[in-house]
């Protein structure tokens, strides 16, 4: 109830009476708000109740409620008045649209939550003067809530947010709010760090900030990573000089992975975009493969915690930042496939960590899906390229014989994978040297469209998955997305 300002339980009783006990149908607003809170209870009971029939009874009713609460969301109209229940039902509904991984949808309803609180003046400070304490705890709480998720679906989909900082008046929560301080400080440190996100984004791969020079980028980089980097430094100071001995909250159990995995998540894509044409591989490598290790190594150190724990992990960390270091390694494999064994390996160990994690999100099971194509995708293109360069050699050295292709097994051609990276943002680089590994000519200007293509080759990801993917077993056989009969 922190989040949705004058709500108590008298007020809640009502609303839930509307929904279930109402002569007539509840709004669709209404229905979003009640259906989110009980999805919400019930994913919290359901991993970390210590009765287990009573936790699986509560996993099959957060799937009910989240079904209802997607019938509701379909039921919304365009133009819709904007109050503090409307404002906190669609927030709730944008994080359950995390969880199904559906960014998109997601976005649209943060960005329509953003306009509302916008509208009710819950950005500015001086609105708030005849509220009580609570209610203006409750007005701010939501705000900074809404001002997150806008800031970080804007990031993901490359989208300008509805919420600026010049707007803003209002304060952060302190240590005086209700809330535990545990998840104070974490929710602190990811408001202030969604905002530098914003920044990454506007000062290194906004249309205009793509026509800057090398130098200039350089630049922005280096203070931007400098400002990430003194984020996290303030995080960690608060979080060692807060006592939280004898609190019961369960927060104090979760690590600080998923601020360190974020913060590392936008230096990587900080240091991609100071890729110049005589970088031989990504400046942000070196930062995607400590992502994705870190990954894989949280996830061993720490499987023995309760489910509850990485469900909110999955949610949201895994599914709410870019999967940008996942992206930098595997196109550094198609760059240089010749020298790819431990990068593939990388990435085959972090897909088998998502596998493992699939239990807590269906989102999760998306994104494994997709991680694992893209990783069985880099496989067959190593050995394709592999392949190639066996067939060439045989060509100038080999007798008659051996000058004839062999059988290629139904696996796809170099070219044929090529088109498909090159549709998607992802192609590999154009000249290579003689080694075969990826070498972009240092004579020529920087083109802005490699970069470009590449982040929305990111932002093309999210619409796929969006969408049902299957499974595609690792014997050879792609169709690419074509069926047979196409």
């Amino acid at each position: 109830m922190s989040f949705t300002p004058g709500l108590t339980t008298t007020i809640l009783r009502e609303k839930f009476d509307t929904v279930f006990n109402g002569d007539k149908d509840a709004d669709a607003i209404r229905q979003v708000y009640v259906y989110g809170i009980l999805c919400n209870l019930c994913t919290e009971l359901s991993g970390s109740d210590p009765d287990p029939a009573f936790a699986t009874r509560c996993k099959g009713l957060g799937r009910v409620f989240t079904t209802r609460l997607e019938q509701a969301v379909y039921q919304l109209k365009l133009m819709m008045p904007a109050t503090a229940e409307a404002a906190s039902a669609l927030t709730m509904a944008a994080g359950i649209a995390v969880d199904s991984y559906k960014p998109h949808l997601a976005q649209s309803l943060s960005s329509h939550a953003a306009s509302m609180v916008i509208s009710l003046g819950y950005h500015n400070l001086s609105t708030m003067r005849s509220d009580t304490i609570e209610e203006r705890e409750s007005k701010i709480a939501l705000f900074w809530m809404v001002y997150w998720l806008d800031n970080s679906f804007a990031v993901r989909l490359g989208r300008a947010p509805i919420i600026r900082d010049y707007d803003v008046t209002v304060p952060r929560l302190t240590s005086a709010s209700t809330m535990p301080s545990t998840f104070l400080d974490a929710f602190n440190y990811s408001t202030r760090h969604s905002s530098l996100q914003c920044k990454v984004i506007e000062e290194l791969f906004s249309p205009l900030a793509l026509q800057q020079s090398h130098e200039e980028r350089c630049r922005r980089a280096a203070r931007l990573i400098s400002a990430l980097e003194e984020c996290w430094a303030t995080r960690v100071m608060v979080t060692l000089s807060s006592s939280t001995v004898g609190r019961a909250d369960f927060t104090r159990l979760l690590p600080r992975f998923p601020a360190i995995r974020i913060m590392l998540v936008f230096i990587t894509l900080v240091q991609h975009a100071t890729i110049s044409t005589t970088s031989i591989v990504s400046p942000a490598l070196e930062s995607a493969r400590k992502t994705l290790t870190m990954n894989v190594n949280v996830w061993k150190m720490y499987k023995h915690l309760p489910e509850f724990i990485w469900s909110g992990h999955c949610h949201w960390t895994l599914l709410k930042a870019p999967i940008t270091p996942f992206t930098v390694t595997f196109c550094h494999i198609i760059a240089h496939p010749y020298a790819a064994n431990a990068d593939i390996q990388l990435l085959a160990e972090f897909v088998a960590t998502l596998k493992e994690l699939c239990r807590f999100s269906d989102g999760i099971l998306k994104l494994h899906r997709l991680c694992d194509i893209f990783c069985k995708v880099a496989s067959l293109y190593v050995q394709a390229k592999h392949k190639e360069a066996s067939q060439k050699q045989n060509l100038q050295y080999g007798s008659a014989a051996s000058m004839q292709p062999e059988p290629w097994m139904g696996q796809p051609a170099v070219n044929d994978i090529d088109q498909y990276l090159t549709a998607i943002g992802f192609a590999p680089p154009t000249t290579l040297g003689d080694d075969g590994q990826g070498v972009m000519d240092g004579s020529m200007d920087f083109d802005a469209s490699f970069l470009n293509d590449w982040y929305q080759g990111n932002n093309t990801i999210m619409g796929f998955l969006e969408q049902d993917i299957p499974d595609v077993p690792m014997n050879g056989q792609f169709d690419f997305g074509y069926t047979n009969g196409q």
